[in-house]
């Protein structure tokens, strides 16, 4: 298998971005990514995919849609959409709607920060997912870096006396600043969530993003923008494993980094607080796999965990902690039960223990 990581929740001028897709191409060369697909909000730009190179090295670049309905009072639902081809947005309106089309479409959805809290102090409303009556959607966005930091903001604010004075507004500034002291990993609720449906015998496979904008901001005279496009793609990636190199040739490799995306071969990482190059987790029973594969169990399967520095890691099902190991690299299980099994990592940055890296599941039958 070849690794290669990417972020997939990324917006332009074609809707609320500040960068068009060459300067994002040259940021996430910068960051070292191999893949980026840029998602701008209800418009699918289709032709401006392709590699991007300049002397620090290459990334692929390809489209994909945020779709959500501007109608709908307060906003919410958004939906992610890969590999689809054409524009989606006119099924916005309907979610089970727009999954389907999507789905009949060739194309793959997960649910964009699906747990949010409200900002009040800016008007900002919960952009979750709100219509969990829903089937047929391929997976979570399981960690959006952006709405990590919004979440945090509002946890911050709940515990302030005054939350509507200059106090508040200083502290906000204050996290800006180092968002890295504060977000320490996916929301609870979400991973709750993704528990619940692998339990219920979903495959759900999980994304991790930045939600770039590169918006600047600005407090009285000061203007700065606080979360460069950079800086977001050294954050929270998303990882995959494909069968083959890229090769360089767009179709080829646009349907290899799909596919995988789609399939849940890989895992949510926080690279910026140790690359999570080398990550592994996989199994074996009748048969071998790893990610996003399905085994079947017989007396002697194992299940391994690689990772690549010491980290405390836990082997979970369906919400329930199987296996567990603290400083180490390396975790090894035998499992006797069927079901969805998925790996957990933590490592202490900034002087907390934060998530690292949240594996997609091996599905043992």
């Amino acid at each position: 298998m070849h690794e290669y990581t990417g972020n997939m929740h990324i917006h332009t001028p074609y809707s609320d971005g500040e960068k068009w897709h060459k300067e994002v191409a040259e940021d996430a060369i910068r960051a070292g990514l191999d893949f980026i697909i840029v998602t701008d909000h209800n418009v699918w730009v289709h032709d401006i995919e392709g590699y991007f190179e300049n002397d620090n090295g290459r990334v692929i670049l390809l489209t994909g849609e945020e779709v959500h309905d501007v109608r709908r009072q307060p906003q919410a639902n958004h939906f992610l959409v890969y590999g689809a081809e054409q524009e989606m947005s006119p099924y916005a309106r309907d979610p089970q709607g727009l999954i389907d089309a999507t789905n009949a479409a060739g194309g793959h959805g997960f649910l964009a920060h699906p747990f949010e809290r409200d900002l009040d102090l800016f008007g900002g409303h919960n952009l979750g997912w709100h219509c969990w009556d829903v089937e047929g959607f391929r997976g979570l966005e399981i960690w959006n870096y952006m709405s990590s930091f919004k979440n945090e903001i509002s946890r911050g604010l709940d515990n302030m006396v005054w939350r509507n004075g200059l106090l508040a507004r200083l502290k906000i500034v204050r996290m800006a600043l180092h968002p890295e002291r504060h977000i320490e990993g996916p929301e609870p609720e979400a991973l709750e969530k993704w528990d619940e449906l692998l339990a219920g015998g979903r495959r759900v496979a999980v994304v991790g993003n930045s939600d770039a904008h590169g918006t600047p901001m600005s407090m009285g005279p000061i203007t700065r923008t606080i979360f460069p496009y950079e800086f977001l793609f050294r954050a929270v990636n998303t990882h995959v494993l494909t069968p083959e190199p890229l090769s360089g040739d767009l179709e080829t490799d646009r349907r290899l980094i799909i596919d995988a995306i789609a399939a849940g071969k890989g895992w949510v990482a926080y690279d910026m607080a140790h690359p999570t190059n080398g990550f592994r987790f996989s199994g074996q029973g009748i048969n071998k796999g790893t990610m996003g594969d399905e085994i079947k169990l017989d007396a002697g399967a194992t299940l391994q965990i690689l990772a690549p520095v010491k980290a405390n890691i836990r082997l979970i099902r369906h919400g329930e902690i199987v296996a567990e190991v603290q400083n180490e690299q390396n975790l090894t299980h035998t499992p006797i039960e069927p079901g969805a099994y998925r790996a957990e990592c933590r490592i202490p940055f900034e002087g907390k223990l934060r998530g690292w890296i949240f594996s997609n599941p091996i599905y043992l039958v």
